[in-house]
């Protein structure tokens, strides 16, 4: 009998130790998962365009299955604070002039002198799409957002880019200031070239509105006070229908200080 349970103890033992090795690989294999999303999303962050005052001026198409048209126009920013547009027609006169801050949007329309202002959310509501002021900064410029959580990564790594994936990523706890933010679960995905480690493709809907998309490209990088830009971006706005435009960048320069004209005339009609 003592001999039974001696071989019974030495097998309990026995299985015990070999549990305990699968488990410390297990968890070896994924720290070293974890360690390897950390290592690529922090090198992708570290290598994003930095500036306070953007300035581009660009050419660009648009087409949303009905309409066709080309146009060109210049974007001005101040990081985190307001997005002003102005697009022009032909002989360089201006058509529109947009200006977008955290929660407002303002739009004179030069053709029919008239002018609007609305929650930002209006914005979403004329494109089928759903972003909020930071999304479309991080968009505009090719970055990641920022104000999100950075750690609900997987990673997928192939020939030539990496691959970062996410299904419910949400705000920082410090930046939820409504409803409305506490429910931006955002469904991600990031494609990063290996060799500058800039991004050259995202993806990005909430998880709440799976019919409603917004994908972005980046390509033509070229140096800006010594950092990579991409001077080409496509988008794709899938919602109500499925709207596509190109932006090609003819100058972008950053950091001097710009002033952001929006005066509405008295005789504009508000819409």
């Amino acid at each position: 009998m003592n001999r039974v349970v001696l071989i019974l103890l030495v097998f309990l033992s026995s299985s015990f130790f070999i549990s305990s090795c699968k488990s410390t690989k297990s968890t070896e294999k994924k720290a070293s998962k974890i360690s390897a999303v950390d290592s690529v999303f922090q090198a992708m962050r570290a290598n994003q365009f930095q500036y306070n005052w953007f300035q581009g001026k660009f050419n660009a198409e648009y087409n949303d299955g009905d309409k066709k048209q080309s146009f060109s126009g210049q974007f001005r920013i101040k990081k985190d604070s307001i997005i002003w547009i102005s697009i022009y027609a032909v002989m360089n006169i201006e058509v529109f002039r947009v200006e977008i801050t955290q929660d407002s949007i303002f739009m004179l329309n030069r053709l029919k002198k008239s002018y609007y202002h609305r929650n930002i959310s209006f914005l979403n509501e004329r494109l089928g799409t759903d972003i909020d002021f930071g999304i479309l900064q991080s968009l505009l410029i090719g970055s990641d957002f920022n104000y999100y959580e950075t750690d609900k990564f997987t990673l997928d790594i192939g020939e030539n880019r990496y691959k970062l994936s996410t299904v419910g990523r949400g705000k920082l706890k410090k930046y939820i200031t409504t409803q409305e933010d506490l429910e931006m679960l955002l469904v991600q995905n990031i494609w990063i070239d290996k060799q500058n480690l800039k991004i050259t493709k995202q993806s990005v809907r909430l998880v709440k509105n799976p019919n409603k998309k917004v994908i972005a490209h980046y390509g033509d990088f070229k140096a800006v006070d010594k950092q990579q830009f991409p001077f080409e971006t496509s988008f794709k706005l899938i919602g109500k229908k499925v709207i596509n435009l190109n932006v090609n960048y003819k100058s972008v320069i950053i950091n001097e200080p710009l002033s952001f004209p929006f005066r509405i005339p008295k005789k504009y009609k508000h819409m």
